[in-house]
């Protein structure tokens, strides 16, 4: 039972690891939108590109969030496993099975979406890009307030 445990415990600390990096990019995939999104204002680019570019941005961070949501269900698999005795008895064909566990809960293509969808709705997610897409709209507005 102790090698499950050291690789279970293993497992834990490389999943959270990684579950904390894709925050980090995620924080930087909003950043990088901003600061662009700023730039192609600043530049004059027609508000219908910067506003495609926003969807873009934000679809990518929702695929991304959708990534890290996978590794979080197997991180709160692991925590369980590892807080009780009766779960560890069993536990020596758990570690190590990230991907195995994955793909046999795999949804469809449909399935897959919806899961992009829901990330992409997420409050942590949407709040930036709505954010962004309403600066574009009052620019757009005072631009055609300028030009009457």
């Amino acid at each position: 039972m102790q090698p499950t445990l050291c690789a279970l415990q293993q497992e834990w600390v490389t999943l959270q690891n990684q579950y904390d990096s894709y925050e980090k990019f995620a924080c930087v995939i909003k950043l990088v939108c901003i600061s662009l999104v700023a730039t192609m204002l600043l530049l004059l680019a027609p508000n219908v590109f910067v506003a495609a570019f926003i969807f873009v941005l934000w679809l990518q961070e929702a695929i991304w969030k959708t990534f890290q949501a996978r590794i979080e269900v197997r991180l709160l698999s692991i925590e369980k496993i590892l807080s009780s005795p009766e779960e560890m008895a069993h536990a020596n064909q758990i570690a190590m099975q990230f991907n195995s566990t994955w793909l046999e809960t795999r949804p469809s293509m449909l399935g897959l979406l919806q899961e992009y969808a829901t990330s992409a709705l997420r409050p942590t997610v949407a709040l930036h890009y709505l954010l962004l897409i309403v600066i574009v709209i009052f620019t757009d507005l005072a631009i055609f307030a300028q030009q009457i």
